[in-house]
C-alpha cells in the first residue's frame, strides 16, 4: 500500500518530463519526515489534554449493582439469603479557586499554543527544504557555466599548442594553459562532490529515494512586498503572548488563593433493592453540603507564590518586548539586504547584456578574421563568469525573499 501511495505520489513528477519540484518534495516531506511526525503527534497530545480537561468539569456519576449471598442466618432463618442492589450516584463540587476549571482554562491555552508550535514547525521545515532545495539549484547552475569554461580553457590550451609549434609563443604560454584546464578540472570535481552531498541532505530531509531527475527552477518574486508588515504577527510574538497570557491565568489563580477555601457540593443518591432479585425497595437522597477553611499562615505562603507569578509575568512581558525588538532589528537588516541585492540584479543584468553584445562583436570580428580564437574565447569566459554573477545573486534575491517570509511567519513562496 505505501509503495502505491509513493507511486501516485511521484506521478505528476513523472507526467512532468522527470523533475522534482519544490512543491512535492515539501508535500511529501510534511508527510513521512520523523520532524513533521513529531510535531503532529505533540499538537494530537495537546488537543488530547484539552478533552481530558473538558470531561472533569462534568459531574461524577457512579453506576454500582451488588449481590449479597448469605450463607447462614439464625436469626431469620426464613428470610431469603440472596440480597441484590443497585444504585446511581450524580455527584458535583464547586471551589472558589477551583483546580478543574483552572485546569480547563491552561489546557485551552496550550492548546492554542500547541497549534502555533505546530504551524512554527511546518513553516520552519518547510523553509528548511527550500533552503536545501536553492543550494543544489545554485551549484548545478555554477556547474553547466564551468563544464562550459572548461571547453573554452580545453580550446585555448590546444590553440597555444598550435601557437607554440609555429613559434608564436612560450613553453611557459602552453604550461599556463594546461594549468587553467587542470584548474578547471578540479572546480568541475568538487563541485559536482558539492552537489551530491546535497541532494543527499536534501532527499534524507523529505524522507525520499533520490532517483537522480533535475530540480525545477525557481524565480525570485517580482512583486514581492514588504511594506505594512508588522513583526507583531510572526508566530514567535504570538507565542509569548500564549505565555503571557498563561502567566496571567496563573496569577489570577495565585490571587483567589489569598481567600478561604470554600467549597460547594451537591449529591444526588438513588438505590433500589430487594431480595431475590426483585428490587421491590425504593430510597433516595439529596445533599448539598458546603465547607469552609483557611490556614492562618496562608497569607505568609501564598504572598510568596504571588511574588513568583508576578516576576514570571514580568519575565514574559520583557521577553515578548526583546523578541520584538529583535526581530524588527532583523526585518530591517533583511530589507536593506534586500534592497543591495536588487539593485545588483539591476547591475549584473546590464554586464550580461553587455558581454552579450561583446560575444556577438567578437565573433564577427573572429569570422572576419581580425582576432584569433584565443581572444574570442576570453570573451566567452567573460560571459560565463558575468552569468555565473547574475545567477548567483538571483538566486540569493529568492533566499532573502523567503528568510523574510520565514521572519515574519508568512507563507514560504505563497503556499506554505
Amino acid at each position: 500500500m505505501k509503495n502505491i501511495l509513493l507511486l501516485l505520489l511521484l506521478l505528476p513528477i513523472a507526467l512532468c518530463g522527470q523533475q522534482y519540484t519544490l512543491d512535492d518534495l515539501i508535500s511529501h516531506g510534511m508527510e513521512h519526515s520523523w520532524s513533521m511526525q513529531k510535531a503532529g503527534l505533540g499538537s494530537l497530545s495537546s488537543r488530547s489534554s484539552l478533552a481530558s480537561a473538558r470531561l472533569n468539569l462534568l459531574p461524577e456519576v457512579d453506576l454500582g449493582f451488588n449481590v449479597k449471598h448469605d450463607l447462614y442466618n439464625p436469626l431469620a432463618p426464613e428470610v431469603s439469603d440472596l440480597s441484590s442492589n443497585a444504585r446511581i450516584s450524580v455527584s458535583k463540587t464547586i471551589s472558589l479557586n477551583d483546580d478543574a476549571w483552572f485546569n480547563y482554562k491552561y489546557a485551552r491555552l496550550d492548546d492554542q499554543k500547541a497549534a502555533l508550535t505546530y504551524s512554527k514547525s511546518s513553516s520552519g521545515y518547510a523553509y528548511s527544504v527550500f533552503s536545501a532545495y536553492l543550494e543544489v539549484l545554485k551549484a548545478q547552475k555554477q556547474l553547466l557555466s564551468l563544464q562550459k569554461n572548461l571547453e573554452i580553457q580545453t580550446r585555448v590550451w590546444e590553440q597555444s599548442k598550435v601557437l607554440n609549434q609555429l613559434g608564436k609563443n612560450t613553453a611557459y604560454d602552453v604550461k599556463e594553459a594546461e594549468i587553467a584546464v587542470m584548474n578547471s578540472r578540479i572546480s568541475i570535481l568538487q563541485l559536482e562532490n558539492t552537489i551530491s552531498t546535497q541532494r543527499r541532505q536534501l532527499f534524507a530531509q523529505v524522507s525520499l529515494q533520490d532517483e537522480g531527475y533535475e530540480l525545477a527552477d525557481l524565480e525570485p518574486n517580482p512583486d514581492f512586498q514588504t511594506e505594512g508588515c508588522g513583526v507583531e504577527n510572526s508566530t514567535a510574538v504570538k507565542l509569548l503572548k500564549a505565555d503571557i497570557k498563561r502567566s496571567e491565568l496563573s496569577g489570577n489563580q495565585v490571587f483567589l488563593g489569598y481567600f478561604p477555601r470554600v467549597n460547594l457540593g451537591y449529591n444526588y443518591d438513588r438505590a433500589v433493592s430487594g431480595q431475590d432479585f426483585e428490587l421491590d425497595h425504593y430510597s433516595g437522597s439529596h445533599t448539598i453540603s458546603l465547607n469552609l477553611s483557611y490556614s492562618l499562615w496562608n497569607p505568609l505562603r501564598q504572598s510568596q507564590v504571588d511574588k513568583r507569578s508576578g516576576i514570571g509575568l514580568r519575565l514574559a512581558k520583557l521577553e515578548l518586548e526583546n523578541q520584538i525588538d529583535e526581530l524588527r532589528v532583523q526585518y530591517e537588516t533583511m530589507n536593506l539586504e534586500l534592497e543591495y541585492l536588487q539593485n545588483l540584479d539591476r547591475l549584473y543584468r546590464e554586464k550580461l547584456d553587455q558581454s552579450t553584445e561583446q560575444i556577438r562583436i567578437a565573433e564577427e570580428r573572429y569570422r572576419l578574421g581580425l582576432i584569433e580564437l584565443l581572444e574570442l574565447d576570453k570573451t566567452r569566459v567573460e560571459y560565463i563568469n558575468s552569468d555565473i554573477q547574475y545567477n548567483n545573486n538571483r538566486y540569493q534575491i529568492l533566499a532573502k525573499q523567503e528568510a523574510i517570509n520565514n521572519l515574519l511567519s508568512r507563507k514560504l513562496l505563497g503556499k506554505w
